[in-house]
């Protein structure tokens, strides 16, 4: 390719982006007078001719680029046999994780730590309750666990109020043990995060506890015993080299 061959492709590269900016631009703006939401983010799905949308509540749904059309649901390449949308909303999670701060959660961790797992949990969920009778045995086996809340009843219940007390508390570590051994707790009233990190276990779509993210976004849901969950994220851990 001769330099001038050069310079025109890199002339029509900057004119086709620039276009493509202004055209997600107008989408932006014309969906957002359409729906009752705010846009996040727009991008072309490969050579689909289909966008992918995610608004403010994190969901993703799919238009044509006129817009006459929308939808909601997994979109797979065939050739490869990847599921596009269950793996952006594994990154999606992944990077949500990825900036929680920490002094926001209730963490348990050994001597040595090869995997944390992010766990939301409620004080009344019996295998949360399971779960975290068991923590010394996942600290032991390299595995931190770090806790969010997530009352199964909402924010106008006891449940909330349960969780508020330990995140309260002056030691919420062991405020966390004595609500799930069934003791009373007692703190004084603070700015928690309870409500926050509930309404982002939606998000992220949790919909029962305990719920178990790992640190690429991956979620396994309900309880699993301190060997067999070593054993799974060896598994993944050997899979991904």
């Amino acid at each position: 390719m001769t330099a001038i061959q050069r310079i025109f492709w890199l002339a029509l590269l900057t004119v086709t982006s620039v276009v493509h900016a202004a055209d997600t631009a107008e989408m932006q703006e014309k969906l957002e007078a359409m729906m009752p939401f705010s846009v996040e983010s727009i991008q072309e799905v490969g050579n689909s001719g289909l966008f992918e949308v995610i608004i403010d509540s994190g969901e993703i749904i799919y238009f044509t680029e006129d817009l006459s059309y929308g939808f909601e649901g997994n979109i797979i390449e065939m050739v490869t046999g990847t599921n596009i949308t269950a793996a952006k909303k594994r990154l999606q999670r992944q990077d949500i994780l990825a900036s929680l701060d920490e002094a926001d959660l209730i963490s348990y961790q050994g001597q040595k730590t090869d995997y944390t797992l992010t766990v939301f949990t409620d004080i009344d969920c019996g295998y949360c309750r399971k779960l975290h009778s068991l923590m010394d045995e996942y600290n032991a086996l390299g595995i931190r666990i770090r806790y969010m809340a997530f009352p199964r009843a909402g924010l106008d219940s006891e449940a909330f109020d349960k969780l508020e007390e330990v995140w309260c508390a002056d030691d919420p570590e062991q405020a966390m043990t004595d609500a799930k051994n069934h003791k009373n707790v007692t703190s004084k009233q603070c700015d928690s995060p309870v409500a926050a990190q509930y309404k982002l276990g939606g998000r992220l779509g949790v919909n029962g506890t305990p719920a178990l993210f790992l640190e690429s976004g991956e979620l396994l849901p309900g309880y699993i015993p301190p060997k067999r969950l070593r054993q799974i994220l060896d598994e993944k851990a050997l899979a991904e080299k």
